[in-house]
């Protein structure tokens, strides 16, 4: 029996690890082929079920998920219409908390497995390659003879899950995302997340991550992001990790891999903080999500959070420029309305992390929030019908709150969290005296009101010239300087927009001295800054492993300053 197994990315990098594990499991059952097919949510519905449909395929599992859910009911469509004897299974967290209606409402659906599936998808293909009807499967839901949906509670694993990382799967690695889990569930109950809904926290042997991590950091991937939800829950386990990595980069794997973890930062213990300030730049990125600064709040979610320690220990880990720090908030969360969300903005902003990620709150089918968004009136919560469920209203945030915040998210992602107006942003805040929230909500509106679909990087630079020039406190040539150097700090081209030139015959004087002070050092951008007069070096063979920007160094040169401008 030949079966696929798919899984429709979000993007090409990403590399979901289920259809490997499960392509694991079925190791050594010789009635069955195992093939895994990836694709993404940015293809075509005909391109992607080509892409499935092989040979005499009879079995196609897909991995379900809020970004792939609705690709996935198109795809199945297609393949039902053109071979109507093919099975379909489903399995996922988009399925296993509703698999009564899917199955009610997806003809072409057979069966949804529920929880883990690694020592029950064996056990369903088993059954349907011996032409048995599939019984007392954990986890298992199916239709009857009559049309009634039964379903066998799902149970958790009896053993550690099998090792996905097969040489099919190196093999499509590289330059892409490649994943490690070395444990499975969560410590917490987040009302708001899945991870901790079922069991608790389980962890994988050691020995295990740890070949697996030097595997995956010779497959060629350049990026090695750890699921585990919690990653320093348990406290020496976390460091024996670190340690590991530390000692074993550029020995047993290439210096130039990097780490990804999701972090409790109210957890870290000190000597955790003090092994990762010895970290290469560069080599780990932590992403610890703090959600809301709202104590009321982040007690309504079940959040228990200690916000002084894990401030400090933010600040702790972002001081030594050394670790990417990414942060996320949640819009949307009870309790929080506009004003409390600005706060909890700025006070995260005030960390100062590498990104700074504004997410809106998804009711997800299985979350106590969303049970609660479905029968508490009181929350006042209205949402998407479709994935990814975004919440459109709650009793603390309008449609117009919401749209505003939107707003203000685009502004952030392409002023601050894309690197590229860092020096713009700091002046602008010192200049105008405005909160971070307050200057982003400004000019996110702004923006918005001139139409930032598809608009190129000039035009964004110009709208932030044409908005804060006549703001008072600003100065127009102070702000074109800080403008030029972050150009000019991110793009090695040595281009700057055509707003932001000036005529100027010293330039190429400043050209000379600058080549003149740096023989052989390589390709260099310089530029003439005039708040006072400068001028600014760019050396394009040095770049910051944490922010990806150029190295500068501004100086002054009264000999060139006193040529005149049209000399």
């Amino acid at each position: 029996m030949k079966i696929a197994l798919c899984c429709i990315n979000s993007k090409y990098v990403h590399s979901s690890l289920a259809p490997w594990y499960l392509a694991a499991a079925m190791e050594g059952i010789e009635t069955c082929e195992v093939s895994v097919v990836e694709g993404t949510i940015n293809q075509s519905v005909e391109e992607i079920s080509q892409k499935i449909l092989h040979n005499s395929l009879e079995v196609a599992a897909f991995c379900c998920y809020i970004w792939n859910i609705g690709m996935v009911r198109q795809v199945i469509r297609r393949l039902k219409a053109q071979r109507p004897g093919l099975t379909v299974v489903l399995g996922g967290p988009e399925v296993t908390f509703r698999p009564a209606e899917i199955l009610s409402q997806w003809p072409e659906v057979s069966y949804v497995l529920c929880g883990e599936g690694e020592e029950s998808f064996p056990a369903l293909m088993r059954a349907l390659a011996e032409k048995r009807t599939p019984a007392g499967i954990p986890g298992l839901a199916a239709r009857d003879e009559h049309g009634a949906v039964s379903l066998m509670p799902a149970q958790p694993l009896r053993a550690a899950p099998p090792d996905p990382y097969s040489q099919a799967y190196m093999e499509r690695l590289k330059g892409r995302i490649a994943y490690l889990e070395t444990s499975r569930g969560c410590p917490f109950s987040c009302s708001f997340c899945l991870s901790g809904v079922k069991e608790k926290v389980r962890f994988f042997e050691m020995e295990r991550a740890k070949e697996n991590l030097v595997r995956l950091a010779n497959s060629g991937a350049k990026t090695i992001k750890f699921i585990d939800r919690t990653f320093n829950c348990h406290p020496d386990r976390a460091y024996e990790l670190l340690s590991f990595i530390l000692d074993q980069r550029g020995q047993t794997f290439p210096e130039d891999v990097c780490f990804h973890f999701e972090v409790g930062a109210d957890l870290f213990q000190p000597r955790f903080l003090a092994l990762l300030a010895t970290a290469p730049p560069g080599l780990i990125q932590i992403e610890a999500g703090l959600q809301s600064f709202c104590e009321t709040t982040l007690e309504a979610v079940d959040r228990k959070t200690d916000l002084t320690v894990l401030t400090e220990n933010l600040r702790q880990c972002i001081r030594p420029h050394n670790v990417h720090v990414h942060i996320d908030l949640i819009a949307g969360l009870p309790y929080e309305d506009y004003k409390t969300f600005a706060a909890s903005f700025n006070s995260a902003f005030a960390l100062r992390p590498h990104m700074l990620q504004m997410g809106f709150l998804k009711l997800l089918y299985g979350s106590k929030l969303r049970r609660q968004a479905e029968t508490r009136a009181d929350f006042g919560y209205q949402f998407s019908e479709l994935a990814p469920y975004e919440v459109q209203q709650t009793r603390w945030l309008s449609p117009d709150d919401l749209a505003k915040l939107h707003e203000v998210e685009d502004a952030l992602e392409r002023m601050y969290n894309s690197g590229r107006f860092l020096r713009t942003l700091d002046y602008l805040l010192q200049a105008t005296g405005w909160s971070p929230f307050a200057l982003f909500e400004a000019f996110g509106r702004y923006a918005a009101a001139q139409g930032t679909a598809g608009v190129s990087l000039d035009l964004y630079t110009e709208w932030i010239w044409y908005f804060f020039a006549g703001q008072e406190g600003v100065q127009a040539e102070r702000l074109r300087d800080c403008l030029v150097i972050d150009r000019l700090s991110c793009d090695n081209t040595g281009r700057i927009p055509p707003l932001l030139r000036r005529e100027d015959k010293r330039l190429k004087h400043a050209k000379a001295k600058a080549r003149q002070k740096r023989p052989g050092q390589g390709k260099l951008g310089v530029a003439l800054l005039y708040q006072p007069f400068r001028i600014a070096v760019f050396d394009y063979t040095k770049r910051d492993a944490m922010t990806g920007r150029y190295a500068v160094e501004v100086f002054c040169d009264k000999e060139i300053e006193k040529m005149g401008r049209y000399a």
